[in-house]
Parts: C-alpha cells; structure tokens; sequence
C-alpha cells in the first residue's frame, strides 16, 4: 500500500476534468495530439517523450501505451525512462539509466485523509519518482508533492530517444505552477 498526503481536491478535480474534457492524442496523430501543461501535472499523450530537468541532471520519459479503466481517470499504461546525471544532457549515452514500468491507476481504498491508491502510481526516471493521478497524468513535482520541486518539464514532438535534442533552444520549459494551464500542440514542437 501507498500512503500520501491529500491533494488540494477541488484543484486536483478540476485538472483531472479538464484533461477529460480534451483528448490527449486523436486519429491523426502528430497533429492532433496535445500535451496539457499544469497547474500541478502533466498531461501526457501516448509515445511522446517529455524531458524532465534539474540543476545539471536531465531525464526523459513516455507513455508507451494506455487503456482507460472503468472510469475516465482510471487505467492501466507502460512507460520508458531515461535519465543522464553526468550533465552532459545526451540521453543515447552508456551511463544513461533506462527504466521501464506500468502504472495501474484504481480506485482509492479508504476515506480521505487516510486514503491510499492500491494500484502502481510512480513513474520513475532515473532516481527521480513522480505521483501518477491518472494513466496519462504525472505529478510535476517529486512524488506527490504540492509545491514546486525545481524540476521542469518540455514536451516534445520525439517518438524516439534517438531523436530528443536537451538542448534545442526551442523546447518549451514548464515548472508546477497552481496558476498556469496550457494546451501544448504536438505538431509545435522540437524534438
């Protein structure tokens, strides 16, 4: 079982409705697919990478794929990580750490302030964890936390690890922000 604090639930709703409310990938994907930046996670289409950062150390993670459970914020997914602490930033290298793992979003047992997700909710890259409020959904601070870590998040148009730049002076960086919400189109960004 895991334990964690209670999320600000109304903000937390609002996020998970409105991420619902807007299909993260559709047929035609590049161009249809969007990631959803904040306030407090990520929303993350399947088989794009996002890089993650802090200080000199950067990583990369995508949903490989996802299935909706019973219920719109409920599933199962597969995701791939890498991460380089070298500060080099090339994520192709020997030293990268490569993680592979499934995320299993049930229903919560319990009652609220002693309410627990029996299901697998962390996705890893590299030492770093982050929550999973949802299949496609990840914390954008370190575990659960409800405040800025210092990590930034970039989303990119990369389907291959090959193919992601950590220095492109295009990538658009997000850091948790309770204040900020933004549809990201795939089909504009660096890899």
């Amino acid at each position: 079982m895991q334990f964690h604090r209670p999320f600000r639930i109304g903000a937390i709703i609002g996020v998970l409705l409105s991420i619902a409310c807007a299909p993260l990938a559709s047929a035609d994907p590049p161009s249809g697919a969007i990631f959803i930046m904040g306030p407090y996670a990520a929303g993350v289409p399947v088989g794009y990478f996002v890089l993650v950062r802090k200080g000199p150390e950067v990583g990369a993670f995508r949903i490989t794929q996802a299935k909706v459970g019973e219920r719109w914020d409920l599933g199962t997914s597969s995701y791939e990580s890498y991460f380089q602490s070298d500060g080099t930033g090339i994520l192709v290298a020997p030293n990268v750490v490569r993680r592979s793992g499934d995320i299993d979003i049930r229903k919560m047992r319990g009652v609220h302030a002693f309410a627990w997700q029996p299901g697998k909710n962390r996705l890893w890259v590299g030492k770093w964890w982050f929550g999973c409020m949802g299949n496609q959904l990840v914390n954008m601070a370190s575990k659960f936390s409800e405040a800025d870590d210092g990590f930034e998040f970039a989303p990119t148009s990369a389907k291959s690890i090959a193919e992601v730049d950590t220095t492109d002076e295009a990538l658009k960086w997000f850091r948790f922000d309770p204040n900020t919400r933004v549809q990201v189109p795939v089909s504009g960004l660096a890899k």
